[in-house]
């Protein structure tokens, strides 16, 4: 009996596997977190696209101020400071036809921030292309920067630009245009050069107009202003 009860306590115990219940899925969670993902990103590039129309857009509306004040008078003390006469200044204009200059005298002069500004702005108003207005130019050494609001075809561009200018010839000028801006935006290094071009080409013509009148000894930039020796006209008529 004994060996008998020894036997059925022997007996291995039978282990009981319990089946684990299945969980209910969750359904859609997976296709609506995709949705929202898809949704955030269509969003945020949306509202990066708009941020960047907006920097654009506030841009073409900006000027860039030098803080440089001027009035008229300015204007009128730069002529006199020159010792050039002119029946009507508004012929001095960058597509205008110069008068016939005459009886050159020697100068040196600088002229200041206030005075080119106020000369710009003021025979530039009408142009037979656009208009030029709130011109602000600003000289450091061996550096210009003007800062104007150009209209054309009915719409305002802010336009900045800032280099350097040299004596080419007697009669001439040589420029550096480092940098030029049209509603906050800097042109191509290649449009950058043809705009350098224009206005070079557009300065010596009309400082070639000046014929004889005109001879440059020394032309640069200081904190002072602009400064220029030379032979200069003292009548435009």
């Amino acid at each position: 009996m004994e060996e008998v009860t020894q036997q059925v306590d022997q007996q291995p115990e039978q282990s009981v596997v319990v089946q684990p219940q299945e969980q209910p899925k969750k359904k859609g969670h997976g296709c609506l977190i995709a949705f929202l993902i898809f949704l955030f990103l269509i969003l945020g590039l949306s509202g990066a696209a708009y941020w960047g129309y907006k920097i654009i857009t506030n841009g073409l509306v900006k000027q860039i101020d030098l803080k440089v004040a001027y009035t008229h008078q300015d204007f009128v003390d730069g002529m006199k400071q020159s010792g050039l006469t002119v029946e009507d200044p508004l012929q001095l204009c960058l597509d205008c036809t110069y008068p016939t200059f005459s009886d050159p005298q020697e100068i040196e002069v600088d002229v200041t921030n206030a005075q080119a500004s106020a000369w710009v702005d003021y025979v530039n108003q009408n142009l037979s292309y656009g208009k030029l207005e709130n011109t602000q130019i600003k000289f450091t050494n061996n550096k210009a920067e003007i800062s104007t609001l150009f209209t054309f075809q009915g719409k305002t561009f802010p336009v900045y630009a800032f280099g350097n200018i040299s004596k080419a010839t007697s009669t001439s000028i040589a420029a550096d245009i480092q940098d030029v801006k049209v509603g906050g935006l800097s042109l191509p290094s290649n449009i950058k050069g043809m705009v350098q071009n224009v206005l070079v080409n557009l300065a010596n013509e009309k400082l070639g107009a000046m014929g004889e009148t005109l001879d440059i000894e020394e032309i640069g930039l200081t904190n002072s202003g602009l400064h220029f020796k030379g032979l200069f006209p003292t009548k435009g008529e």
